[in-house]
């Protein structure tokens, strides 16, 4: 026992796993297991265990595309994934619709078709698919495709799979580049009709070119007629320019007389440089010199002087006249050069005018036409680039689809010779080496998946403490002494407990019901009791209180409810013949415990009059009470009974029994299992009570033992059959038999007794084997133990009687329920259906007891027919429910 406080909530440990015990525990299922894996795999044995013929092909799947005409380089799939996806790809192609239909006609084609008659030609490419295997080749490039069959067609297993290789690869070349037939031919057709229409429009650009009297038309060039345009704008401006320059050169000199300077020579200039009016100068001037020279030492009076002086005087006056007369021709003469050049330069701007006006009354037409032209001239060039192109792609899909590309046949299916395949025999034993480890799985799965409680250290690690005490389940005669030697363990922790803390008081309270507390309790008292100490065992189970005590009164309720004393409250009590002061429950039971002041004075007393007080409290998952008595009293030892309490309800009650916070709290573990043929318990029990090693005891091994037990077994159940064999029936027995079994009334008993026998039957095995698995009678000690069953049979008989005796009807009820239940015999039936009847008759009307009632009878009527004894209960029946309905019609 241990203070609450250090409890802390730990991991749920896992279940252990015990491969014997779960056989033991789940033979039946294990051998049902066994044996419908076996039935189901035995056709799949025949029908898989077939032999088999397989041939396969094997292609290459290239990481790269080689080398095309067009560009240099090679295609490449840039990762490992890009390239493995590529392969799945062409993996599913093998196995298309179109491609296995195309790979049959070329085999229907040589005469060779394989299709089932019973089947369509879907439902044969359907199944191939599923047939046909395609897998990549580990660490390669190559991929295996396999086909398996049976004798029938092993002549065409190969034909078929190169069929299908062929198919495959001619649809693989062909959809490299998808629809490269249909592309091409639409190509063509393109090209065609751009020829065409270069053609068209070339025509129409020739007559254009005609017209406007070119023959090339690019884009460098510009409009020719833009440029004689430009070029007559240019000349009459010209013109006109000249003929303002010319009228202005005659306008001014006919205004100053003169030559303008831009124009020519001056007249002077024209004068002095003219060669006649020079040499005529030069001949007067040379006169004149001489006429001067002559003159030049004469007198004025001089008669020579007169004549040459007036001689030099006509010389000039000649020259003068000369010159006069060159002015005069030369003006007249250059005036009309410059009015003719006047009249020119004017002619020649009225004839590019009207040049110029024509043309530009033809610029609009000559522009219309010159764009028409040069926009065919781009649309011709535009087509013969898109006709460049064209050809180009069908150069290169022409060429490409040619090419390898990316697959290649490696291997082709060679004939099918040696069979292939496990075989039945092979199959038949793995599929019987499956069942028998299915056969130890299952069981060890159920236990597994089972959360329920097996063993002590489980619930120690649950409750993070170590186990005051546990008790082995009593099975036999071996078990029963193991335990006293238990319980003798437990009674030890107790005088240690008491003698550290001296503390006398100790409450027991189970998990759920009937977890044994109450025999824990008395088996603990009844040791205290035979080493010398005083104890009292106080039942303090309100909710389901032990029949064991019914027959002490008053009890602790009536106390509590202040109809009695502390002091008349102890009644003596045997227990394995040992005599125990026990303080019952009480006739106020139904109303819960009351009054935990009384309760508490009540214990005090008792604590200073016993050495040992030993309270039985209800379960703490099921009762309050349980909560304010653990509260009350201080010091508590948890009852988890193995087998039939979770993981999940220690850990409720761990819960509760934190929030409840007691003084001290211990852990007792009840009815552990012994797992027999597995662990050292068994061993233990065997050293404990043949006080010697195992190994000197047993003079066989286990196994062996086992073996001979079994042999036993049998030879005595084959001596039983023989002795209860019956002898023949007489004819006239033998006809009065199959007049019965005519009769389906008659059926419909026999096979209502047969299974009353069997149940019968299965509770005797039951009581048998337990018989046979003790450890103790396999040692040889004493003589044989009664039966634990029939014992408490026997207990559950003499306590119905007894409760019957002082008036108990419902408890007797109850009692010879459970009796029927464990024994389902005739009599317990018609014990237990009377029960019921005298319940009825004593109480109110209760249609569920009615309805109990009514199945017992029909149970006994099951067992043995219509007989006086079911005819007798019925009328009884019948007397109350008419009574019933008849105070339901006065009410």
């Amino acid at each position: 026992m241990s203070d609450t406080s250090p409890i802390d909530v730990q991991t749920q440990p896992g279940v252990s796993i015990n491969l014997l015990q779960s056989l033991k525990n789940h033979r039946r299922i294990s051998m049902v297991v066994w044996a419908l894996v076996i039935l189901l795999s035995l056709p799949l044995v025949f029908i898989k265990g077939q032999s088999s013929y397989q041939v396969e092909a094997v292609f290459h799947v290239a990481p790269r595309y080689m080398k095309s005409v067009q560009t240099d380089a090679e295609l490449e799939l840039q990762s490992n994934s890009q390239y493995r996806e590529y392969v799945n790809q062409l993996s599913q192609t093998v196995v298309r619709y179109d491609v296995l239909l195309a790979a049959l006609q070329k085999m229907r084609e040589r005469g060779i078709d394989t299709k089932p008659p019973a089947l369509t030609e879907r439902r044969y490419i359907e199944r191939l698919q599923k047939a046909i295997n395609v897998k990549p080749i580990p660490d390669t490039y190559m991929v295996r495709v396999s086909l398996e069959g049976d004798e029938k067609v092993k002549p065409y297993l190969h034909e078929l799979i190169n069929a299908v290789m062929a198919s495959f690869l001619e649809t693989s070349k062909s959809e490299q580049i998808y629809g490269s037939a249909e592309r091409l031919n639409m190509l063509q057709e393109t090209a065609t009709k751009l020829r065409e229409e270069v053609t068209e429009m070339q025509g129409e650009r020739v007559l254009l070119g005609e017209k406007l009297g070119l023959t090339t038309f690019t884009d460098n060039i510009n409009n020719p007629y833009d440029n004689l345009l430009a070029n007559a704008r240019a000349k009459h401006a010209t013109a006109v320019e000249e003929r303002v320059r010319a009228e202005a050169v005659y306008q001014a000199f006919v205004k100053s007389g003169e030559v303008p300077t831009d124009i020519g020579r001056s007249l002077l200039e024209m004068r002095l440089q003219d060669l006649g009016l020079s040499a005529f100068r030069t001949e007067v001037t040379r006169r004149q010199e001489e006429l001067n020279q002559s003159i030049a030492g004469l007198a004025d009076k001089h008669p020579a002087r007169e004549p040459a002086l007036a001689e030099l005087q006509k010389l000039t006056d000649r020259l003068r006249e000369r010159e006069d007369s060159f002015d005069r021709k030369a003006k007249e003469n250059f005036g009309l050069r410059l009015l003719s050049t006047v009249n020119q330069r004017q002619q020649v701007e009225e004839e590019i005018g009207r040049s110029l006006q024509q043309l530009e009354g033809q610029a609009t037409e000559y522009a219309r036409t010159f764009q028409q032209a040069m926009q065919l001239t781009k649309a011709i060039n535009e087509r013969e680039s898109r006709l460049k192109q064209i050809g180009d792609r069908l150069n290169y899909l022409e060429t490409e689809s040619q090419a390898l590309g990316w697959v290649r046949l490696v291997t082709p299916a060679l004939p099918a010779d040696l069979p292939m395949g496990v075989g039945k025999t092979k199959l038949l034993l793995l599929c019987i080496a499956a069942a028998f480890g299915l056969a130890l799985a299952v069981p060890v799965a159920i236990d597994m998946a089972d959360r329920r409680i097996r063993g002590v250290g489980e619930v120690e690690k649950i409750m993070g403490m170590p186990a005051a005490g546990w008790q082995i389940l009593r099975e036999d005669l071996a078990t029963d002494l193991y335990a006293e030697e238990q319980t003798r363990r437990f009674v030890s922790a107790l005088i240690r407990l008491k003698a550290r803390h001296q503390r006398n008081l100790y409450a027991f309270s189970p998990v759920k019901t009937e977890g044994g507390s109450t025999t824990i309790i008395l088996d603990t008292a009844a040791c205290l009791q035979q080493l010398g100490s005083s104890v009292l065992v106080v039942e303090a189970n309100s909710y389901a209180p032990s029949a064991l005590f019914d027959d002490l009164r008053p009890g602790l309720t009536d106390y509590l409810a202040g109809k009695a004393d502390a002091i008349e409250l102890p009644k003596p009590y045997t227990h394995n013949n040992v005599l125990v002061s026990v303080v019952g429950i009480g006739n106020e039971r139904v109303r819960g415990l009351q009054r935990l002041d009384r309760l508490h004075e009540a214990l005090k007393t008792w604590s200073e009059q016993y050495e040992y007080v030993l309270v039985d409290l209800p379960p703490l998952l099921m009762s309050a009470d349980a909560e304010m008595l653990i509260e009350a009293i201080g010091q508590v030892f948890l009852v988890v009974e193995a087998q039939a309490v979770n993981r999940g309800e220690i850990s409720r009650s761990k819960r509760l029994l934190q929030k409840i916070d007691p003084e001290a709290v211990g852990l007792f573990v009840n009815k552990v299992p012994l797992f027999r043929g597995s662990g050292y318990m068994e061993g233990l029990i065997i050293e404990t009570l043949s006080r010697s090693k195992l190994s000197s005891f047993m003079s066989l091994d286990k196994w062996k033992l086992q073996w001979e037990m079994w042999l036993t077994e049998q030879s005595i159940r084959r001596s039983e059959k023989s002795r209860n064999k019956k002898p023949l029936f007489s004819l006239g027995k033998m006809r009065e038999s199959l007049l019965r079994l005519a009769s389906p009334a008659a059926w419909k008993q026999r096979w209502k007794q047969w299974l009353a026998t069997r149940a019968e039957r299965k509770a005797d095995n039951s009581r048998h084997s337990k018989k046979r698995r003790s450890t103790a009678r396999i040692i040889g000690l004493s003589k044989d133990p009664e039966d634990p069953a029939e014992k408490l049979q026997q207990t559950l008989q003499q306590q119905a009687l007894q409760a019957q005796q002082v008036g108990q009807w419902a408890e007797a009820s109850l009692l010879l329920l459970e009796l029927a239940d464990m024994a389902p015999s005739a009599d317990s039936q018609f014990d237990a259906a009377q029960a019921l009847l005298a319940q009825l008759e004593h109480s109110e009307w209760d249609a569920a007891l009615g309805q109990l009632a009514r199945d017992c009878m029909q149970r006994l009527e099951d067992l043995e027919g219509i007989s006086a004894r079911v005819s007798k209960l019925r009328e009884k029946y019948q007397h109350l429910e008419q009574g019933q309905h008849q105070d339901s019609e006065q009410h």
